[in-house]
């Protein structure tokens, strides 16, 4: 049960990294700019999207459903996992837990698209406020 719950938000980081990418390529942008109208988000600006933006980037969660069968009970868990950590992640009071790597994002535009994890690997991190991408 944990591998398949691991490996579905291992899925879903990997794809909402490269689909926030190209929804940030100016062909793509009018379904993404919505989001970004907030510069300071809070919690349910997680949630302030085009009607085609939630499904594009959330898809990557079910990736792994092709090579295993989940519960609803499990898909329920990631659900509440990634919703939890997307409203976190958009609200500066929860920085202390989830630190700033994606409010640096809405201020920024520029860096730090998915998870810190990825950024990193992909050179598109940046740590603190300044010009400097890791």
């Amino acid at each position: 049960m944990y591998l398949k719950i691991a490996l579905s938000i291992l899925s879903y980081d990997i794809w909402f990294y490269i689909s926030h990418l190209l929804l940030h390529t100016p062909t793509l942008w009018f379904i993404h700019k919505e989001h970004h109208i907030e510069e300071e988000p809070m919690f349910l600006d997680t949630y302030k999207a085009h009607i085609l933006e939630g499904p594009f980037q959330g898809g990557g969660m079910f990736v792994p459903y092709v090579f295993y069968n989940y519960s609803i009970y499990e898909t329920l868990l990631i659900l509440a996992f990634l919703n939890t950590r997307g409203m976190m992640a958009h609200d500066r009071r929860f920085s202390f837990l989830v630190g700033n790597h994606h409010l640096l994002h809405h201020k920024y535009h520029n860096c730090n698209y998915g998870q810190i994890y990825i950024d990193y690997l992909f050179g598109t991190n940046r740590n603190k406020e300044s010009n400097k991408i890791d």
